[in-house]
């Protein structure tokens, strides 16, 4: 029974966040930092020094998330990290990893979802290749405060999607979130 808490701190946090983020479009720090510490407390109390160290990982890979998402401008907002890094803590390093690829998949299903529903998809197209441009080239920083409110996808809905898709993988292949490609 346990062996389940993680999981299950997980969901808790993901469903909170996603409700906070749709209504305020924020998450805030007094929802991420109580479940990264539970998700050390728990790692500890589960597996010992070997659990901490896997929790820290999981931070780690978190803050790496934040300083890819840095290098192309501000494409995550901060909550979004925060709550990536609290999933890491709860879950480690090689879990969010694949949230990570599958949170990517889903928000840009989701955005392509939104744009074609608002009859903007070439004009969305247009704004992220012009912004691309001026990221490369001019060297300013996407952000993604510039996004129209309108056009806002709140992130915590991919990052949710993302860390459950990735906990279901992993009660299907014995603890392992990779998606199985093949035989």
């Amino acid at each position: 029974m346990t062996e389940h808490l993680p999981a299950a701190l997980m969901v808790v946090l993901v469903g909170i966040a996603v409700y906070t983020d749709v209504r305020s479009e924020k998450i805030p720090n007094q929802l991420t930092a109580p479940f990264a510490i539970a998700g050390l407390v728990v790692s500890v109390a589960l597996h010992g020094v070997d659990g901490l160290l896997n929790s820290l990982e999981g931070l780690g890979v978190g803050l790496a998330v934040f300083l890819l998402s840095s290098l192309f401008g501000r494409l995550l907002g901060g909550g979004d990290i925060k709550l990536l890094m609290a999933i890491g803590a709860i879950q480690g390093p090689l879990f969010l990893v694949w949230t990570a690829v599958y949170m990517a998949l889903v928000g840009g299903v989701l955005a392509i979802g939104v744009s074609v529903a608002r009859k903007d998809f070439l004009a969305s197209l247009r704004r992220l290749g012009g912004g691309l441009m001026m990221r490369l080239f001019a060297r300013t920083p996407l952000d993604v405060k510039d996004a129209k409110p309108a056009g806002r996808l709140p992130y915590a809905i991919p990052i949710a999607i993302g860390s459950i898709v990735a906990q279901v993988l992993c009660y299907v292949n014995n603890g392992s979130p990779v998606f199985p490609l093949g035989g």
